[in-house]
């Protein structure tokens, strides 16, 4: 003997009955937003991998545009950073500027500069301590 499922969606806190066509509806139609929205995290995707995928391309445009609010406190933080690399002397500025602005690796700097890796980290962690407490001022 096989017993009726009943369908519920939460809707403002509250259980609401519905058919399973509504329900498996709303749950594929979650799933796709879900998967969209994974797929919009990575911002490489070519025209031709979305007309596959079936990706509408204004959605992933409307998902990575940036706000006018995000643009200008991006500004902001940028004019804060530049303005604390400044302060620091020209060695500091410089492993900050190869490890995070070139893209080295810590091995990679330390084979450029022969020195210890565990030198080099500790001279990196010590840096950015110098900045954090900079830009908090």
């Amino acid at each position: 003997m096989q017993e009726d499922k009943t369908y519920t969606l939460l809707i403002n806190k509250k259980r609401i009955s519905v058919t399973e066509e509504v329900y498996k509806a709303y749950y594929q139609h979650k799933e796709r937003e879900y998967y969209l929205d994974k797929l919009s995290e990575r911002n490489d995707l070519s025209y031709e991998e979305c007309a596959e995928k079936g990706i509408q391309i204004d959605y992933l445009l409307s998902q990575t545009q940036e706000s006018a609010e995000d643009k200008l406190i991006k500004a902001e933080m940028l004019s804060r950073l530049t303005a604390a690399m400044e302060m620091l002397t020209e060695q500091e500025r410089l492993l900050i500027y190869t490890l995070f602005f070139k893209g080295k690796s810590e091995r990679e700097l330390c084979a450029m500069l022969g020195i210890a890796k565990t030198t080099l980290h500790d001279r990196k962690t010590k840096i950015l301590g110098k900045l954090k407490k900079i830009l908090q001022i």
